[in-house]
């Protein structure tokens, strides 16, 4: 009746998150939190992608922490 969801497979960020401590996901999302604003603020100051395309990457980071995170401590 019902389809289970297939599961995509993982990036490279998941995959590097998953096989990280808890206490390293959390200093890790500190530094890409930085990093994200302060490759935002060099993009408006530049108008470089570059520095667009290293905050995106940022925020997928932060989303696969939290995800992780997520699954870690359930509630």
């Amino acid at each position: 009746m019902f389809k289970k969801k297939e599961e995509r497979p993982k990036t490279r960020i998941e995959k590097r998150v998953a096989k990280l401590s808890t206490q390293e996901l959390l200093t890790w999302s500190d530094q890409v939190l930085y990093s994200i604003g302060r490759n935002l603020s060099s993009w408006q100051k530049t108008d470089e992608a570059f520095h667009l395309e290293e905050a995106r990457v940022g925020a997928e980071s932060i989303h696969a922490i939290l995800e992780t995170l997520k699954e870690r401590f359930p509630k």
